[in-house]
């Protein structure tokens, strides 16, 4: 489900003109990904929640990869 960012018609001409045709002005895929971040920044301990999230990220690709039947080579 797409909606339509209405703050960006405020900008949608200096984006043109510095970048282009505006294609594709979606945001959501990557403001629901901030969801993610603050799952992964609840569970941390707070002292360094940098390396607990970027620690939880690879567990959680090791764990994608194994589980598709990925391989690393040696």
């Amino acid at each position: 489900i797409s909606k339509p960012k209405f703050h960006f018609l405020i900008h949608l001409l200096a984006f043109i003109r510095c970048f282009g045709p505006a294609i594709i002005f979606s945001t959501e895929r990557y403001e629901s990904f901030n969801h993610i971040f603050q799952l992964s920044c609840i569970h941390s301990n707070q002292c360094v929640p940098s390396r607990d999230t970027c620690q939880l990220f690879a567990y959680q690709d090791i764990m994608k990869n194994v589980a598709t039947g990925g391989y690393w080579f040696d």
